[in-house]
């Protein structure tokens, strides 16, 4: 399947291409929400149209995705048994007009050129347990994050739904941001306080290694469902700009190349937008 890339598109065109989006997803919501259990739990096959479990009962999963696809393998030829209902073949083809392309069509962010392995406008505390793509979103979300409060004046953050606490330990001591991180996995909240103490230890030595350092005060956890975690610096959030400490500041921004060319985020505040404080 080619796909589609929002790359070469408007910015109109972008936003009939969510329109469409929006408009496929709510028509078919009941099956794309649905889990794979559901299928049984849930009887989902009898909620399918007559005409749709005629033409796909007795199919096994390699001929389900030969036929929707229409990507067969090699030496096969794609045949239809029985001719499909209209709806089911719109279906097919809504989702192959508007699928997104699986070939990247950008080059590597400029934060890993140096290594594919490590952002270079992260600092290693930031890094440590964090894929490479995590350390990239992290990176881009932390800062655009920041860049909303200084716009909007806000003073508290909130990451529902926070993890491991990546994203809210960037925010909070390496930008600077009094955040509180809520997690209903006590699992991830377990987790997580042992990666803040990691953190924390970290500063630690580097404090007692450079006294200039300035002391990050301990991040507290609060376990439960739904659990929190609140974090920032023990003598409140630095002035606008100032990260809690050197060991933590971020890397300065290389030049952008390639898919990595608005990694600074938007420099206007976009109509309605804001933040929950």
């Amino acid at each position: 399947m080619p796909g589609v890339s929002a790359r070469g598109l408007s910015h109109e065109e972008r936003k009939q291409l969510a329109v469409n989006l929006t408009r496929v997803l709510a028509l078919y919501r009941s099956i794309l929400d649905a889990y794979i259990i559901e299928f049984f739990t849930d009887n989902l096959w009898d909620t399918l149209p007559c005409s749709w479990q005629e033409a796909l009962d007795g199919l096994n999963p390699p001929q389900l995705a030969t036929l929707l696809l229409g990507i067969p393998g090699e030496g096969e030829v794609v045949r239809y048994r029985s001719v499909w209902p209209l709806s089911l073949l719109a279906l097919k083809s809504t989702a192959y007009a508007l699928a997104f392309t699986r070939t990247p069509g950008f080059q590597t962010p400029s934060e890993f050129l140096e290594n594919p392995s490590q952002s270079s406008r992260l600092t290693a505390p930031f890094r440590k347990h964090v894929r490479p793509k995590k350390q990239h979103e992290i990176r881009r979300l932390g800062e655009l994050v920041k860049k909303l409060s200084d716009l909007t004046g806000c003073t508290q953050v909130v990451d529902v739904g926070s993890g491991q606490g990546h994203l809210s330990r960037f925010m909070s001591l390496g930008l600077g941001l009094m955040v509180k991180s809520i997690e209903g996995d006590q699992r991830l909240v377990e987790r997580a306080q042992r990666l803040d103490q990691e953190l924390l230890q970290a500063l630690e030595k580097e404090e007692k290694r450079n006294p200039q350092v300035c002391a990050a005060g301990p991040t507290a956890s609060r376990a439960g469902p739904p659990a929190a975690a609140e974090s920032g610096c023990s003598s409140g959030p630095p002035s606008p700009g100032e990260p809690c400490s050197g060991l933590l500041q971020p890397g300065p921004a290389a030049v952008p190349t390639g898919g990595d060319a608005d990694s600074t985020g938007p420099t206007t505040l976009p109509s309605g937008a804001g933040l929950p404080c």
